[in-house]
Parts: C-alpha cells; structure tokens; sequence
C-alpha cells in the first residue's frame, strides 16, 4: 500500500472515528485495533525538527509596512483574501512605489462582485488607483475558503486573510468554521516553502500574543486547531501596526461595510494579532514553544507487581509511544487500592507539538500506542486496566 502522509493518517482516522464508534466510547478494542492498523502501513513521513524560539518580525507581509519591506528581497508573490473597500491592498501595494514592481506581485481579492466594493464598502477610489498599479491583480466575488477550486494550477507564496469574521456577535463555532474551511482550502495553493497569515483582532485567536485580552482557549476561535488539520503548524505571531497601515490609508471597514463617518462596525484593530503557519515539514526551524498545540489524555492501569514496576520505564515508554516531535508531561491522577487487594494507578499524559500539525486525531494514535504497549507487557509489573 501507498505510505500515507501525516495530515491523510489523521483525516482517515478521525473519518474512522466518526463512522465507527460514538462519542461517548473512547477506549473500544475496535478503534485499538484500528490505530495498530493504520500505524503499520507506513513509519512516520513527518520532517520534524529541534524548535526555536523565534522572536519579531519573519518576514511578515500583514504585520507592519517596515516588516513587509524587509521581507521582499526577492521575488515574491501574495494572495490577499477577503478585502473590504481594498485600503489595504492600496497601502500594501501603492505605499511600495516602485520597489514592488521589481520584487512582488499581489492578487488581491473580495468575497464581494465589485459593485459591492464600489457602492457599498466606498472602494472606488482604491480600485480605481490598485488597476493602474502594475503588479497588480484585483479579483471580486473570491470566496476564501474555495481558493483551491477558484486557483487550481496556481499558487502563491504568501496567502493572507485580514481579520476574517462572519457577521454579528457571539459566533465563534462559526468563525472557527470558516478559519478550518480557509486553511483547508489555502494549503493546495500555497508554494513549496511559503506562509500563511491570518490577522485576528486581540483575543480571538487564543495564542500567548493576545495578551491581556487573552481567553480561555475554549473560548476562541483556536486558530492553531483549525490550522493543524490542514497540516500547518503556528510558527509565530507579531503585533498587527493598525497606526503604520493607517498612516499609509489603511481603514479597517469590518464586516458591517462601514463607513469613514460611521465606524460603530468597523473591528477595532488596534491590538490585532497575525499568526503565520508553515506546513509541517516546511518549518526551516522556525517555531514557537508556547504555539505548541496540547491535548490530554488519561490512563488507567493494574500495578501487578509493585516490585517489578518502574516509572522511569513507564515514562520511557510513554516517550517511544508519543513519537517523533511530540512532547509529553507525566503527572499521576490517583494510585488506589482496591477492596480485593488490587493496586490502580491513573497517569495523566498531556501531549505537545510545535513542530507537528498536532490534532486530536493523532493524539489518540499516540495515547492508543501507549496503551496497545501496556497490553503487550511492555512495562513490567503493570497491566492495561
């Protein structure tokens, strides 16, 4: 059989998840089974390396106008996705002069047919100024999350999203949803090697860099979750310069096509964040230990001989089982002697990655491996419970 690839594992399995057993049953033999399965067929394909700390810019195109001019030293071609009234493509593109007929080449594209952008959002002037632009490529009617049907046969080195949200408050099922069918839809179309960005306003993404906005991270739009299933990892984040974009005629328009004279529904971009992501394999060393995604894990286990029994041999196998690229953290939950005599133990596994695109389905390939380890005897003096 062909080797599957990472991101293919993790699909099939949580298809086979979803089609198998229901969400209540964690731990069926079946599902077992199924991992041990899926885990022959090839060895790991994931290119992973040592993580490093990055800090500042990483040639960001949405983070600050200085930062996307240090960037663009060499050829370069950027996807814009979901512009407004097009400010921004015009403060990118215009505010470069003519460097970037030289260096880069941008499409720059609307959800919205141009009519819209024109009567609507108040863009006529920045169309009209970004056509005459060479270098320049305007697109309308452009829905970011179908970008692989839209471009097939195309691609980009730098595909950026500028505060994607669906209308109205409280939606943030929603939001993930479209950041999940945008990643999706991004990674065909990306270059070998290339990034994606994603500006969210303070607090949505759910990272370290929201800062004192920062949320509970079930309470985000988990930008790095909706990422990793497409197989791109978070690699870093920088401030978004609303003052730097809109000193070069930047203005943030929201979702509600608002106007210079009424800005009551314009986002308030101030302390945006942008994240960039990098497929898995493609990182060039570059990533983020406080990016890393975590997921825990339970497991129950008899301790058969107390004598035989080792932690430092347990926690090897813990290691082995998690994989390449993947870091865990023991803790014990409870070691309980039961009424016939028998010992317990209940060890807590959190599972990380910042160099995998680590989702939940692969979390479960390595929680699954520890405990087929623990059936097979692999830790003397203690058994599967």
């Amino acid at each position: 059989a062909a080797a599957l690839t990472a991101v293919e594992m993790s699909a099939l399995l949580r298809s086979c998840i979803q089609s198998t057993v229901s969400r209540d049953v964690v731990f069926g033999s079946h599902l077992r089974s199924l991992s041990r399965k899926l885990r022959s067929l090839s060895p790991s394909t994931s290119h992973w390396r040592t993580p490093a700390v990055r800090e500042g810019g990483d040639g960001f195109v949405l983070s600050s106008p200085s930062d996307f001019s240090s960037s663009a030293a060499q050829p370069l071609s950027i996807l814009l996705c979901g512009e407004g009234d097009f400010s921004f493509a015009r403060a990118l593109t215009v505010g470069a002069g003519k460097e970037l007929d030289d260096r880069v080449t941008v499409t720059a594209t609307s959800f919205e047919p141009a009519e819209d952008i024109e009567n609507q959002w108040g863009g006529s002037d920045n169309i009209r100024e970004l056509n005459g632009t060479p270098g320049v490529e305007l697109l309308h009617g452009i829905d970011a999350t179908m970008l692989d049907k839209t471009f097939k046969g195309r691609s980009w080195d730098r595909i950026c999203f500028m505060f994607p949200h669906i209308a109205g408050k409280g939606r943030i099922s929603l939001n993930r949803e479209l950041l999940a069918g945008f990643f999706r839809a991004a990674e065909p179309v990306l270059s070998p090697g290339g990034t994606v960005e994603v500006a969210l306003v303070a607090g949505q993404g759910g990272t370290a860099a929201d800062g004192d906005a920062r949320r509970d991270y079930g309470n985000t739009w988990q930008a790095a979750t909706q990422a990793a299933e497409s197989g791109l990892v978070l690699v870093n984040t920088a401030p978004f310069d609303a003052k730097a974009w809109n000193d070069r005629g930047y203005v943030s328009r929201g979702h509600w096509r608002s106007r210079p004279e009424s800005q009551e529904r314009s986002f308030t971009v101030r302390d945006g964040v942008v994240h960039m992501f990098r497929r898995e394999g493609e990182l060039e060393g570059k990533t983020c230990l406080s990016h890393a995604l975590t997921y825990t894990r339970d497991v129950s286990m008899w301790i058969t001989g107390a004598q035989m029994f080792s932690e430092e041999t347990l926690l090897d196998v813990v290691r082995e089982t998690a994989g390449k690229g993947v870091d865990v953290h023991v803790s014990t939950l409870e070691v309980h002697k039961h009424e016939d005599g028998r010992l317990s133990r209940t060890i807590r596994i959190e599972y990380s990655s910042a160099v995998l695109a680590y989702t939940r389905a692969r979390a479960n390939v390595s929680q699954f491996a520890l405990r087929d380890a623990l059936e097979a005897g692999r830790v003397c003096g203690a058994e599967l419970r």
